[in-house]
């Protein structure tokens, strides 16, 4: 880089000269400062770019970080979405046993009171039989029913 400050230094007392035709030591000397002093900045330019080539740098590092981080964070994303719909999968699959458990259950319970049913029959109410005359023995006594 300094190369091409002192060419361009070169290059403006050059043109100084041939704009003015004769230059004096005065203008050489003023031709110079203004050339250091472009120097100068041109070097602190230069000091500025490498500074923030190296800020840049540390951006796409820090942006690369960034990406892998939010990739890993969409796949996380993923494996709990996936995660999520097995266990709807399994909510649904315990649901629908639970209400085929309560079904047979409902039915098991109709079957149990049928059979108790069938072998309890309902007791036949009792008539109200006129009271048969007591039996006569050959002794000549009435004899009751025991």
């Amino acid at each position: 880089m300094k190369a091409h400050f002192g060419k361009f230094a070169l290059i403006v007392v050059a043109g100084s000269l041939a704009l003015g035709g004769c230059a004096t030591t005065g203008s050489v000397k003023r031709a110079q400062a203004r050339a250091d002093q472009a120097f100068v900045e041109g070097q602190k330019g230069q000091a500025d770019a490498a500074r923030a080539q190296g800020t840049a740098e540390a951006a796409g590092t820090a942006a690369q970080h960034a990406q892998g981080t939010a990739d890993a964070a969409g796949s996380a994303a993923q494996g709990a979405g996936a995660a999520a719909q097995q266990a709807q999968a399994t909510a649904n699959a315990a649901q629908a046993n639970g209400e085929q458990i309560t079904a047979l259950s409902t039915r098991l319970h109709r079957l149990e009171a049928a059979e108790w049913r069938r072998k309890h029959p309902k007791k036949a109410h009792h008539k109200h039989h006129p009271k048969k005359p007591p039996v006569q023995t050959s002794e000549g006594q009435a004899r009751f029913h025991q």
